[in-house]
C-alpha cells in the first residue's frame, strides 16, 4: 500500500519494471515495431545509457538511434 499519490510516484521512478517498459515502448514507437530476442543488446544498452546518463531521454535515443537494430531495420513496403 501507499499512502499518498507522492509515495506511489516515488516508489514508480525507482522502479527498475516500470524503467524497463519506458524503455521498451520507447523502442518500439521508434523503431515501428515490436521488439525481437535479436535486439536484446540494443535494449540493454539503451538502458545502461539511461541509467549512466542520470535518466537522460536524449541519452537514450542517442542510444536507440545508433543501434544496429535502427541502422539494419527492415522497412515495410507495400506491394
Amino acid at each position: 500500500e501507499v499512502k499518498d499519490v507522492n509515495e506511489l510516484m516515488t516508489r514508480l521512478a525507482k522502479s527498475q519494471r516500470v524503467r524497463q517498459v519506458f524503455i521498451r515502448n520507447v523502442f518500439r514507437y521508434y523503431m515501428g515495431r515490436n521488439e525481437m530476442l535479436s535486439d536484446s543488446m540494443t535494449l540493454m544498452a539503451a538502458d545502461k545509457a539511461y541509467l549512466d546518463s542520470g535518466g537522460s531521454f536524449k541519452a537514450l535515443l542517442i542510444s536507440l538511434l545508433t543501434s544496429d537494430s535502427f541502422l539494419y531495420r527492415k522497412t515495410l513496403t507495400k506491394g
